[in-house]
């Protein structure tokens, strides 16, 4: 880039919040026209670092230029004109997807004529407008995402920032985001984005490794002497899986967990179209599928949330349609959202869940101790869980979700938004716990996580289109990747979709 055409100057950034020092000295250059990457492990100051280069969070040290601009003194002139996608993206979920869009332009103060030219291109690009009617919050998750970014483009910003823009959504939606952001990075627009994506970081011109609030390397990925994984691993030390196991060894073979004609209807919506499948004692279980295909509902009536509309399910010989209850202290659950009290310390939070499942206070002595040394918790049993980053919260809510040596552990996108050292080692946590005989019933959208499942089965709009073991799938498709797999299944039912309306 020519001398002068810097659009992002970050100088001797600090940023503390009390006496935590998030970010610790930050000096980065980022270019006109530049596909700027982000990455780190969680706690490494990602977010911080992009709030405050948005203007959204003052320097405590150190100053930030944005296109000239200071983000202290002209804070407001630079949230005017850039975009900024957080990972909580900012949509009203009780408007309509034509109305977000509208709502967006008009703080912008996008002039008509201009916000229709761009409505109609971004409608078509994002796949948006057969939904133009339909309510935020009845939309999947990747749908939302592409109306999120949508709403950040109306203005045309000539620097975009996005903070895990694809973070929760399957390997489509994810494919489809990108699709948009390469076109408008293609028209000469500067884009800034952190993910924990490393095939999405290798697509940047240059990326930024944060460690510990510091910048520890910042080039093009392609001279960092192998793949961003390699990275991770040689700088990040991961955490040992605790070698002993708190719970007496299972063998049997038996099916813990039986699905025959299952259905789910909200209203005249049906979410679970008929599905059946069966899991033995110590398998791995991958329910894989788009978002909204269906997979989070059949775990809800698994575990006695909701009641099924129709068909038979059993798990841990409960039936689950008639006496739910049953099973309840025979399987535990980790939701999407951790499953924790972040007001309790981790001491305060095992502890509950040890009197919810009536643990007696030896077993739970012994299982605490367990559950703090396999979640690297050992000697912070006293702090906040709202303090801990999300790997720990992660493998702490893994830890609550076992202390009743349950004969099934529900686990709902368990690893979204971790880095790949905190994921590897949380793996190597789901393999020792049906090692031990448990079954491990886990959804994600790191289709490469699949490879670890013993089974898994695919979703799609509440169908079941395939269930066995990832290579016997990907031999009997032909597809070298479990992503390619997902692609290719999801694509050919789509089509048989078209062809029989």
């Amino acid at each position: 880039m020519s001398p002068g055409s810097a659009v992002i100057e970050v100088e001797g950034l600090v940023r503390k919040f009390g006496k935590v020092g998030a970010l610790q000295g930050i000096d980065l250059t980022i270019n006109k026209g530049e596909l700027f990457g982000v990455v780190g492990p969680d706690g490494a100051g990602k977010t911080t670092l992009l709030q405050s280069v948005c203007a959204i969070l003052d320097p405590t040290e150190g100053s930030i230029t944005v296109g000239g601009a200071d983000t202290v003194r002209d804070a407001a002139a630079i949230t005017s004109r850039i975009g900024y996608m957080s990972q909580a993206y900012s949509l009203y979920e009780d408007l309509t997807v034509e109305e977000n869009l509208e709502f967006f332009a008009r703080i912008r103060n996008v002039p008509d004529v201009a916000f229709r030219e761009r409505r109609a291109r971004l409608l078509e690009f994002s796949g948006l407008s057969p939904f133009l009617k339909r309510r935020t919050k009845s939309l999947s998750g990747g749908m939302q995402k592409k109306l999120a970014l949508c709403c950040n483009l109306v203005h045309e910003p000539g620097l975009l920032v996005l903070d895990e823009p694809t973070l929760g959504v399957d390997p489509l939606s994810r494919r489809h985001l990108w699709d948009i952001i390469l076109d408008y990075h293609a028209r000469g627009k500067t884009i800034v984005v952190a993910t924990s994506y490393m095939d999405e970081a290798m697509g940047c011109q240059r990326v930024a490794f944060l460690l510990e609030g510091k910048v520890l390397t910042c080039g093009r990925p392609s001279d960092m002497g192998g793949s961003l994984d390699d990275v991770f691993f040689s700088h990040i030390k991961k955490s040992a899986v605790s070698a002993e196991m708190p719970f007496e060894k299972r063998m049997e073979r038996d099916v813990l967990v039986e699905v025959e004609g299952l259905v789910k209807k909200f209203g005249d919506f049906t979410a679970v179209d008929g599905i059946s499948f069966s899991v033995r004692r110590g398998e791995i279980f991958g329910f894989l599928g788009p978002n909204g295909s269906g997979k989070t509902t059949t775990i809800r009536i698994l575990c006695g949330i909701l009641p099924p509309t129709g068909g038979t399910v059993s798990v841990a010989g409960a039936n689950m349609a008639v006496r739910p209850e049953d099973a309840r202290g025979r399987i535990g659950y980790m939701s999407q959202l951790f499953s924790l009290y972040l007001d309790l310390t981790v001491e305060e939070n095992i502890d509950f869940f040890g009197g919810v499942y009536e643990t007696g206070r030896d077993t739970l002595a012994k299982r605490k101790r367990w559950v703090t040394g396999m979640a690297g918790l050992s000697g912070q049993e006293r702090t906040l869980t709202r303090d801990l980053s999300g790997a720990l919260r992660q493998r702490l809510a893994l830890g609550c979700a076992l202390l009743h040596h349950p004969d099934v552990v529900f686990l709902d996108e368990p690893t979204s938004g971790v880095d790949p050292v905190s994921r590897k080692s949380f793996w190597d946590m789901i393999r020792a716990v049906a090692d031990a005989g448990m079954t491990v019933f886990v959804t994600t959208h790191y289709l490469g996580e699949a490879e670890n499942c013993n089974r898994v089965a695919l979703l799609h709009r509440g169908r079941l289109l395939a269930a066995d073991a990832p290579e016997a799938l990907k031999a009997l498709h032909g597809a070298e990747t479990m992503e390619d797999l997902f692609i290719k299944l999801i694509g050919q039912a789509d089509e048989d979709d078209q062809r029989t309306r």
